[in-house]
């Protein structure tokens, strides 16, 4: 029996449309109840920006076939279940569960995501048109490439990576379905949206811009990953950069040098970083500043509140009380 084929606007029920001054719409739609458990929202920004975010639980197995009549760039955020696309050439790309890709799509754009009962379809996209999107990324190597292979094929997959932590903090913001309606908590998801862009091409050019000799050695690439990977695991723990460097099959001296080339931040900042945001998390649950403290890897509680007012000029105690409050 042939799996049936939905379109995207064929699975909503729009509950909600609100217009915002200079031409900003927004569309909220709750997918029907047969098919799926959750809610889609769509943001036109007005400025050749959109915002589209999905977060539902499948009730049927059916393939999900989108399209799209508008050139341009898309950002695709993935915070749920890995997701397939099948596009038009018979092609599949594959994108990880908290990975993101950047796609080019021509006017003839068509492709096909096979969903699950069970599966959870949870993600974040900016659309940017493609004139705009040109004028955003000079930087960017080969991108006529690019464009004439979307010309060709309809598609183009031009970056694919793991999200990361400031990423995955702007994206918070931009989950929230109520925060879309009034105009004021909605101009500042645009700035989220705008910073997320902003950020996330900056860090594509510097990669780009970085020696061909390092961009072309796969192993080394390699092990920055996984080093990144036990950093995101293992933040907690008392690493250092020797035993690091050992688990990501790499050298120390060559680690700590790459690691900053490639990511912008040393292995300690980011350690940090990745402490830091999973103690704001933990605040805001049941928990002292001193059990925070230790839960990310910090023994002295007074190192930790020093630390986390620099960072987020805030002491543990009071953002915690202000968290909730709300």
């Amino acid at each position: 029996m042939d799996t049936k084929v939905l379109k995207f606007y064929d699975i909503l029920e729009i509950e909600k449309k609100i217009q915002h001054p200079f031409s900003r719409e927004v569309l909220v739609g709750k997918v029907k109840e047969q098919i799926a458990e959750g809610f889609a929202i769509w943001y036109d920004m007005g400025n050749g920006i959109a915002i589209s975010v999905r977060d539902f639980t499948c009730k049927e197995d059916f393939l999900l076939e989108e399209e799209s009549d508008v050139p341009g760039a898309v950002f695709i955020f993935n915070l749920g279940d890995e997701i397939d696309f099948v596009f038009k050439d018979h092609r599949k790309h594959v994108l990880k569960k908290e990975n993101f890709l950047i796609g080019l799509a021509s006017d003839k754009f068509c492709s096909k995501t096979p969903l699950q009962k069970g599966s959870i379809c949870k993600t974040i996209s900016i659309g940017i048109k493609e004139e705009l999107f040109l004028q955003l990324t000079p930087a960017f190597k080969n991108i006529k490439k690019y464009i004439t292979q979307t010309l060709k094929h309809t598609y183009a997959i031009f970056y694919d990576k793991s999200i990361d932590i400031e990423q995955f903090e702007a994206l918070k913001g931009l989950k929230n379905k109520d925060a879309y309606e009034e105009a004021l908590s909605s101009l500042y998801l645009e700035s989220k949206a705008l910073l997320l862009i902003h950020y996330t091409i900056k860090c594509i050019e510097k990669i780009l811009n970085l020696s061909s000799s390092f961009l072309f050695d796969k192993n080394r690439l390699i092990s920055l990953e996984r080093a990144k990977e036990v950093i995101t695991n293992e933040y907690d723990k008392n690493l250092s950069i020797k035993e690091i460097a050992s688990k990501a099959a790499t050298n120390e001296c060559y680690l700590k040098k790459d690691f900053k080339e490639f990511y912008g931040m040393t292995i300690l900042e980011m350690v940090q970083k990745k402490r830091l945001e999973k103690a704001k998390e933990l605040l805001i649950q049941d928990l002292s500043v001193k059990e925070v403290a230790i839960k990310v890897g910090y023994k002295h509680v007074g190192y930790f509140n020093k630390l986390f007012h620099s960072c987020f000029g805030i002491t543990p105690r009071l953002y915690r009380k202000n968290s909730l409050k709300v």
